[in-house]
């Protein structure tokens, strides 16, 4: 798993906390979001520790304090200048050794890259390709940054996607970065 079981845990752009029923209840979990109705009226996560409405530019949080940060589908969301700062305020957050898990639309993906940009998804700033990635995450301060491969652009309802079994597709899109279609990066603070 590539969320460390340690606690406690913030999840920036959370959303309606769908992720939060994935994470055990022992963790302590913290939703942010920008939307206070998501994190109101739409919550559909579990019981957690705290929700909190707020810029995720300038986290209401103290320095070290975290074990773990993810950022799952949101960096994108942000214009290219503003994207290293928002790593650079989670690198201000994590404890040391601590972990930011990062997700987002693989730009050097072999396939279907443009669906991911402005018009075809407008609430997309800026997708990033693995190289851009990487420099982001370093100039922020990261280390030990490691990319997971997820799983090949194939998606249901191709008939041939239940063929291949998902650990094959996984590896092959871990080995073949082309053939991802969302980067799921990894890295450190020290």
């Amino acid at each position: 798993m590539l969320v460390p079981d340690s606690t406690p845990m913030l999840d920036l752009g959370c959303g309606s906390g769908l992720i939060s029923r994935f994470i055990p209840s022992h963790i302590a979990y913290l939703g942010l979001d920008f939307n206070r109705n998501y994190l109101s009226r739409d919550w559909m996560g579990r019981d957690v520790d705290g929700r909190v409405c707020g810029n995720i530019l300038e986290l209401p949080i103290r320095d070290r304090s975290l074990k773990t940060v993810l950022l799952l589908h949101v960096i994108e969301h942000l214009p290219g200048s503003l994207q290293g700062r928002l790593l650079q305020e989670i690198h201000r957050v994590l404890e040391r050794d601590g972990t930011l898990v990062l997700s987002t639309p693989n730009l050097g993906t072999f396939r279907n890259a443009a669906l991911f940009l402005p018009p075809n998804n407008p609430k997309h700033f800026r997708c990033l390709t693995l190289g851009e990635a990487r420099k982001l995450l370093e100039v922020a301060g990261f280390q030990a940054v490691s990319r997971h491969g997820f799983d090949i652009f194939i998606e249901p309802p191709n008939s041939y996607v239940g063929l291949i079994p998902v650990m094959f597709r996984r590896r092959l899109a871990h080995i073949f970065l082309p053939l991802e279609k969302h980067l799921i990066l990894t890295a450190k603070r020290n």
